[in-house]
């Protein structure tokens, strides 16, 4: 794990904030100022929403390459050499079926930290669904698209799409992450 901005909120690799860390990271704060914490927990459910698309993409990648490994078997070492970097240290002296085994529980390991990611994400964003200017926020986080795109296709004003964008994220932030930025687990 690294630290992010030299504060004790740690990011896992290849993954979106570590909750327990931002936790901690809020209740030290709970007597500092609630602005600061908003917008902390703002910023963190942008990230998470910019980091959708992506997370898709992984997502179905983790579960070809799965499919992948579990229908050659050993075989299948050969073909992801790669992968064994990632499995295999110095020294390591492993028979092929348990470095291929080795490889099969870090893939699903995987895949089911980014389901449950992905779930979360779009639980959260079934909260917001029913608001006009939903549109906003799925075309900015999970299309790319611009408030200026954004603002013809709804026929308004960029300013309009920004601020009740900015507002559905805020909604968001406070499902994600509580009242006043401090992380609530139960809030789905």
């Amino acid at each position: 794990m690294k630290q992010k901005n030299g504060s004790s909120v740690r990011m896992i690799e290849n993954r979106m904030v570590d909750p327990n860390a931002l936790a901690a990271h809020y209740a030290a704060a709970a007597y500092g100022d609630t602005k600061e914490q908003e917008k902390a927990a703002y910023r963190e459910t942008e990230k998470r929403l910019f980091a959708l698309r992506a997370l898709q993409a992984r997502m179905a990648e983790t579960k070809e390459e799965l499919s992948e490994l579990e229908s050659l078997g050993i075989d299948a070492l050969r073909e992801h050499s790669a992968s064994l970097v990632r499995v295999l240290r110095p020294g390591m002296r492993l028979e092929p079926e348990e470095v291929h085994r080795m490889q099969l529980d870090m893939l699903r390991g995987r895949l089911a930290a980014d389901e449950r990611e992905w779930k979360r994400m779009r639980i959260a964003l079934d909260f917001i669904r029913d608001d006009p200017y939903y549109p906003a926020v799925e075309a900015r986080y999970l299309k790319g698209m611009g408030d200026g795109d954004v603002a013809q296709r709804l026929c308004c004003d960029p300013s309009t799409v920004r601020r009740n964008r900015v507002r559905l994220v805020r909604t968001l932030a406070l499902r994600l992450y509580g009242l006043g930025g401090v992380l609530c687990v139960n809030s789905y």
